[in-house]
């Protein structure tokens, strides 16, 4: 039994792309002439060369092996399968008992010292070939920002370029897309530097998005404008002629910026200057974590007036999909009802011994990138505390702070994205399965930071939606509206979920 992997990538004689299908195609000719059966066919779009990226058929390949499901794999050729020597001894390990490595070019047995060493010197060279490569990438890239030109990438909103909402038609290829008018990277300059100066006198963001969308101005991808958007705009040192990298001005931009020197200092200056809203979730348990039945946006949480509150005071909040988040709008639920079908979810889930075991499988499949990961997160933290400090006593400029921390915050933030990819959202959770009692009492003890760690280890990699209100003459909370769709894409109800009855609970009021 042998499996077939593809990884989508480009052939190095000829530049062109190789497709995952050509490869498979290869692979079931290799299958045929030694005579074996078809396992899975397994494939990545992703690089085999980046530490940090997950590859869902590389880890469902080491699944198989583990297993004894899979005899071993044809590849097209080595390299689309190992980048890192890591890769390679990890599945030496697994497949000591005689794992197979098939290509268009032979065999390898990895039971075989001879041709374990082979492989090695193979994974060796295509990660120095990768090495090599992304040192040339870094280095023209360097010496782009130090001449004043882009570094590549889709056009920016104000800047000329590729029309990026362009469709190819019959017989047309990306090769003809066209450039965007001059007449509209125009006013595209004019309206940046209309929002600059009406924000610098009082104007809110809100507003700016408002006027753009209906001066008929989209998103460089043809989106209309949200807050968020024209923010990320308008804070671009571009802007200003400035090319900023990893926080740091390395160089200026060929021709007249878009804002003069003044008017981009003075805007910076105020965004960086302002406040950030309290973070995500502090009120609201689901914030952030539930999503749109519909356009599978993530939910925001609203208090409502005074006058709509609960039986005993309190007043009543929602759970809806935000327009502002570019969400359909179409979604509204009680955030007392939902959270209490949280409360059921989290309770049924973590006290499953099933789900206790495949965390804790899971989380031993990622320990060692996992912990390599905190280490990163916490020297990340402790040069932010040390800066801090130094700013408190005056011995840095805000300015040398802020660029200092800019690339800390860029560090972090990815460190904290793969951990939460690595770890499933809670690298900390408990991983033997708890008593309904003890959960209760946790929950019930717990603030709101508490209860979305527990939300979150209980969820994993799957996700919860709020489906939309139906009329049916009933005023009280539908549980069903509440689905789980695990990694796989299948629909769950929440009463489905673990393998006890449905605790009897009430939520307290807030």
């Amino acid at each position: 039994m042998l499996d077939s992997y593809g990884r989508l990538s480009r052939v190095p004689e000829t530049g062109e792309l190789e497709k995952i299908d050509t490869q498979w195609a290869d692979n079931r000719k290799v299958i045929d002439r030694v005579g074996a059966c078809l396992g899975e066919e397994l494939s990545d779009g992703l690089s085999a060369w980046k530490r940090s990226v997950r590859r869902p058929g590389w880890q469902r390949l080491l699944e198989r092996v583990e297993s004894g499901e899979s005899d071993g794999i044809v590849v097209w050729h080595t390299d689309r399968l190992f980048r890192q020597p890591r890769d390679l001894e990890k599945l030496i390990e697994l497949g000591e008992r005689g794992f197979k490595v098939y290509s268009a070019h032979g065999e390898r047995d990895l039971a075989d010292p001879d041709d374990r060493f082979i492989m090695r010197i193979e994974v060796a060279h295509a990660a120095r070939s990768s090495d090599d490569t992304s040192r040339r990438i870094k280095r023209r890239f360097a010496t782009f920002r130090e001449q004043g030109r882009q570094t590549g990438g889709p056009r920016a909103f104000g800047f000329g370029g590729k029309d990026q909402t362009w469709k190819p038609g019959k017989g047309q290829t990306k090769a003809d897309r066209p450039m965007v008018s001059a007449d509209l990277v125009a006013r595209e300059r004019q309206a940046i530097s209309d929002a600059a100066r009406d924000i610098l006198t009082g104007v809110s963001i809100n507003e700016i998005a408002r006027r753009w969308n209906k001066a008929g101005l989209r998103t460089v991808a043809g989106r209309e404008w949200v807050p968020v958007t024209v923010r990320a705009t308008l804070t671009r040192s571009t802007l200003g002629g400035v090319i900023e990298h990893q926080g740091r001005p390395v160089g200026r931009l060929a021709g007249d910026p878009i804002l003069d020197q003044r008017t981009y200092e003075r805007l910076r200056a105020l965004f960086a200057g302002r406040k950030r809203g309290r973070v995500v979730g502090e009120r609201y348990v689901g914030t952030g974590i539930l999503r749109c039945g519909l356009c599978n946006t993530k939910l925001s949480a609203h208090r409502q007036s005074e006058k709509n509150a609960y039986p005993d005071g309190t007043t009543r909040a929602t759970y809806f999909c935000n327009k502002a988040r570019r969400g359909c709008g179409r979604v509204y639920a009680d955030v007392r009802s939902v959270d209490r079908e949280l409360r059921i979810f989290v309770l049924r889930r973590l006290s499953d011994s099933r789900h206790a075991a495949a965390v804790a499988a899971a989380r031993s499949q990622v320990a060692e990138r996992l912990a390599e990961v905190n280490e990163e997160i916490a020297r990340c933290e402790a040069l932010q505390r040390a800066l801090s400090e130094r700013l408190g006593s005056r011995q840095i400029t805000l300015d040398a702070f802020d660029a200092a921390n800019e690339p800390l915050a860029a560090d972090l933030a990815k460190f904290t994205a793969e951990r939460k990819s690595l770890s499933g959202g809670n690298p900390d959770g408990p991983t033997q399965a708890q008593s309904v009692e003890t959960l209760d009492a946790q929950w019930e003890a717990g603030g709101y930071a508490e209860k979305r760690a527990m939300l979150l280890s209980a969820l994993g990699r799957d996700r919860l939606l709020i489906n939309p209100y139906e009329q049916n003459g009933k005023r009280v909370f539908d549980n069903d509206r509440v689905k789980l769709v695990d990694e796989n894409g299948q629909v769950k109800r929440i009463d489905d979920v673990g393998d006890g009855e449905r605790p009897d609970i009430e939520i307290q009021a807030r």
